[in-house]
């Protein structure tokens, strides 16, 4: 494979990224930009982009843009006459800080390498409610003669029935292309790790074992008051909770699957550095790819440096695809 046919995509929470303030924003901000600029990403999906709405984020996202050396324009649309506009979709949930000041709506973007192009016609937001929480932002880009919808999403943080909803809306925006979809799930995946064929089979002969998830169960042994936010209905407080992967499974079913799961790498937390955090190591940012992108995929990482661990409260994830090795299907053509 050379290097012209490797496709780098990457998806990185910003956490609360927006006009930076005080020395102490600033500095973080260009974390930021440093850690992104050392992802060497074709394309990349963002989250936690604020602004009070669409236009403000925007404006943060094309700052952020030039700073990385990225591009975020989209291309006019000839069908509609829309001009082209920074790709960012708007969320309409959003909270106060620290200081009890209301910075903006949490949404998501999309950016790109200059050498990629955006496709007239390509683009659309999902914008939060109804279909949303947050929201979903989706991009076909040609990447030299190959072309993907790229996408950029963040789940509902607080209800695992919502979040279970939300990903059948976001499957509905991949039946027809190929792609990948980037993202801050707010909840576990439940695709399984290699050799799952043998684990369902020992499934059908002791129902007890259970499947053998990519991702193992992190909440087992934690009883705080979030937990009731990613877990299952426990019934009695003494059962030991376990996540809720209704979502995951939903989105797994039905042909996106997890970069990380499809080549098998070793685990790797993308949350749980952070001060203050609750959760410990969990996994709850990736990639994910259209099946017949998924015999493309060659290696997935999350990256964990000094400066990534000083950035943000999410660590950024990589997935690389060689676009030789796509299974071009109908819907390609």
């Amino acid at each position: 494979m050379s290097a012209s046919d490797l496709i780098r995509h990457g998806t990185y929470n910003l956490f609360n990224l927006s006009k930076p303030r005080t020395a102490e924003e600033k500095e973080r901000y260009w974390h930021l930009v440093e850690a992104t600029r050392a992802l060497g990403v074709h394309s990349l999906s963002v989250q936690e982009v604020l602004g009070v709405d669409a236009e403000e984020a925007g404006q943060v996202l094309r700052q952020f843009a030039v700073d990385t050396d990225l591009i975020c324009m989209t291309a006019p649309n000839p069908r509609s006459g829309a001009p082209a506009e920074p790709a960012i979709a708007a969320s309409q949930h959003g909270h106060l800080d620290m200081d009890g000041i209301f910075r903006g709506n949490y949404h998501v973007g999309l950016l790109w390498s200059p050498e990629i192009q955006p496709v007239p016609g390509g683009w659309r937001a999902y914008n939060g409610l109804p279909d949303f929480w947050h929201a979903m932002a989706t991009q076909v880009l040609d990447f030299g003669g190959t072309k993907l919808k790229v996408g950029s999403f963040q789940g509902d943080p607080f209800r695992p029935d919502w979040r279970f909803n939300e990903a059948r809306r976001v499957v509905s925006a991949y039946l027809t292309q190929s792609g990948v979809l980037g993202g801050d799930y707010n909840g576990l995946a439940s695709d399984l790790r290699a050799g799952r064929r043998f684990r369902k089979f020992l499934m059908r002969l002791w129902p007890c074992a259970g499947p053998d998830y990519y991702d193992p169960e992190p909440y087992t042994r934690q009883n705080h008051g979030l937990l009731e936010f990613q877990i299952q209905w426990r019934g009695r407080r003494s059962r030991r909770p376990k996540a809720d992967r209704r979502a995951g499974e939903v989105l797994r079913r039905q042909g996106l699957l997890d970069a990380a799961a499809v080549a098998s790498v070793p685990w790797q937390a993308t949350c749980g550095h952070w001060p203050g955090d609750v959760w410990g190591l969990r996994r709850i940012d990736t990639n994910r790819v259209t099946r017949d992108v998924a015999p493309a995929v060659v290696f997935h990482e999350s990256v964990l440096t000094d400066v990534t661990r000083a950035a943000a409260d999410h660590l950024p994830v990589v997935t690389g695809v060689d676009k030789t090795r796509i299974e071009h299907s109908e819907k390609n053509s």
